[in-house]
């Protein structure tokens, strides 16, 4: 069954899109910390003061004189409402702001685009472009922030190419080749992310002669390698931090 985003309901047609929020972490922090209070069925605190004054109200309903047995029975109907919410706020499991953010930092997804890029001239070699990362010390395949519609996400990749790695735009064809969602542990961040992969195939048919080589070459500020699958996965710290994307990698070219 296909999804129409035209969704018609009594006649009436409403558009139904999704739209994706850029929040500061250090902003979503702060908000959930102000409103902390009413997050949850409130603190601890809070909990035993209306246990409190829940048991005073019953207490002064039966022990003040002059007061007629409707108003006892308010009084009493009122306290009572007052220990339960007393008693469920000290016994629940509070959800917290700290707990709150956690929840929604994991819901948000990283989305990526990673670039195969191969000698062109050369269809039979099975070696792909990749970089060395100085922050995580590890050798990655060309990538960048996923962007909009496939055609604009690949308009901003050949301009990610050609700035970062002096490929001129008209030496190199650029083709989607598929998408993969994958969850694994982040071991910068330590904890668990969710990826949204985009894999595309980059052909350099014009292969600059200093890349021609099979140690490592200097292209710009950057540190870059030819390397196989093959040599991918022999490698303990790329298969560690990257198995999956050399997976889809081996699976999909």
């Amino acid at each position: 069954m296909r999804f129409d985003p035209r969704h018609h309901v009594s006649g009436i047609c409403v558009e139904l899109t999704r739209m994706m929020l850029s929040i500061d972490e250090r902003d979503l922090k702060a908000k959930l910390n102000e409103h902390n209070s009413l997050i949850g069925v409130g603190s601890i605190g809070d909990g035993i003061a209306n246990l409190i004054a829940g048991i005073f109200y019953i207490l002064t309903a039966w022990t003040t004189d002059g007061l007629t047995m409707p108003l006892k029975v308010a009084f009493t109907a009122c306290g009572s409402v007052i220990v339960v919410m007393g008693v469920a706020a000290i016994l629940s499991k509070r959800l917290s702001a700290s707990k709150l953010y956690k929840e929604i930092i994991a819901m948000n997804r990283r989305a990526s685009s990673l670039i195969a890029v191969r000698d062109g001239a050369d269809e039979q070699a099975n070696r792909y472009l990749t970089y060395y990362d100085q922050q995580w010390e590890c050798w990655f395949l060309p990538n960048h922030s996923s962007s909009g519609s496939y055609e604009e996400d690949k308009t901003k990749l050949i301009g990610y190419m050609t700035s970062e790695f002096k490929i001129p735009s008209d030496a190199f064809d650029v083709k989607f080749v598929g998408t993969s969602t994958n969850t694994k542990w982040s071991t910068e961040h330590q904890e668990e992310r969710t990826y949204d992969y985009r894999l595309y195939l980059a052909s350099v048919t014009n292969l600059p002669e200093s890349w021609r080589t099979d140690g490592e070459f200097q292209v710009g500020s950057k540190r870059c390698r030819w390397m196989t699958v093959d040599d991918m996965i022999a490698d303990p710290k790329i298969n560690d931090i990257n198995h999956d994307v050399i997976h889809m990698l081996k699976d999909s070219i």
